[in-house]
């Protein structure tokens, strides 16, 4: 069987649905997943039930395994790279028109780094985080203080509340995914 290429913000949304996937995206956040993952010339795919990847800018490309867990992180690295690339840029621009571009291109950035927040706490990578600090919170006192427990229940709380979350992001999706469209 070959692999179905997800070519479209919709069809990512549905993949992920019918995989029963525990990451809820809408429409506006697959397309910021897809399009940096086409700016970085890859491309995503299910092959066999599974998703796929594969980087087009090599001689042979072929598919290799791709959690959206992996696809949500390494996005968020991109985010964070093109930021420092952007205030690096307004440090010492050509021209005024320069310093404004970059300027439009980081607050465009720094919206979309926050949808992206939304998406990495509901990976595999947020959780072990999340478990890893705890350790450590109980190798240094011995057990869960109170008031971190309590933030910690808090915390887990909202992350599982990610259909409520999601509704109210819709909104800011749909503008970021307009805001990105004309930057092209």
């Amino acid at each position: 069987m070959e692999a179905l290429e997800v070519n479209t913000p919709g069809e990512l949304v549905m993949w992920l649905y019918l995989a029963e996937s525990e990451v809820i995206m809408e429409q506006g956040e697959a397309e910021i997943i897809l399009d940096y993952l086409k700016g970085y010339n890859m491309a995503l795919a299910v092959h066999n039930q599974e998703l796929v990847v594969k980087d087009m800018g090599e001689d042979s490309p072929e598919y290799q395994p791709y959690s959206i867990d992996d696809a949500i992180h390494d996005v968020c690295e991109w985010n964070l790279e093109l930021m420092d690339e952007m205030e690096e840029g307004m440090k010492n621009p050509d021209s005024q028109e320069d310093y404004n571009r970059f300027s439009d291109a980081l607050d465009i950035l720094k919206q979309q780094e926050k949808v992206l927040d939304g998406l990495y706490q509901q990976t595999k990578y947020e959780q072990i985080a999340v478990e890893c600090a705890l350790q450590a919170i109980i190798a240094t006192f011995g057990n869960v203080p109170e008031g971190i427990q309590e933030k910690l229940e808090a915390y887990r709380k909202g992350r599982t509340g990610q259909l409520e979350r999601t509704e109210g992001r819709k909104e800011e999706v749909g503008r970021l995914a307009g805001q990105q469209e004309r930057l092209r």
